[in-house]
């Protein structure tokens, strides 16, 4: 691809821009602020293509070593989409059986069996594997 490229056009990018491996959360935010605009620039140049990847690899790559995201739990999948759809534990003691149940699944002291986790994702209308 560099063979495509301008490359005294995309020497002057790499000048301008200075892109090195991402150490700080001001550099990390820095990238960030040219990727947007290069990411906006709707006449983007192959050399401005080339350093967008070049950026957006910088910052995967900090973003994995700095910014892991927890993996939530089925309890707490649940909780999130019964809140964010205004579900009450009412609204699912059909699937659970009994309050006494739901509220230890919400807890996390109880596991999402499977027949429950079909009947959930058939509520929600999402896949099972979320709630196992």
């Amino acid at each position: 691809m560099l063979d495509a490229i301008n490359r005294n056009l995309y020497t002057e990018l790499l000048t301008k821009t200075a892109p090195k491996i991402i150490e700080t959360e001001a550099e990390y935010e820095k990238v960030l602020t040219e990727i947007e605009q290069l990411l906006f620039n709707q006449n983007r140049t192959i050399e401005e293509d080339t350093l967008y990847d070049l950026l957006v690899i910088l910052v995967e790559k900090y973003e994995t070593e700095n910014h892991s995201l927890d993996v939530a739990t089925p309890n707490q999948i649940l909780q999130h989409l019964m809140e964010a759809r205004s579900i009450n534990d009412s609204d699912l003691l059909n699937i659970f059986g009994s309050q006494e149940i739901l509220t230890k699944i919400k807890e996390g002291s109880c596991a999402i069996n499977a027949n429950q986790a079909e009947a959930l994702a058939d509520y929600f209308h999402v896949s099972p594997s979320l709630f196992l």
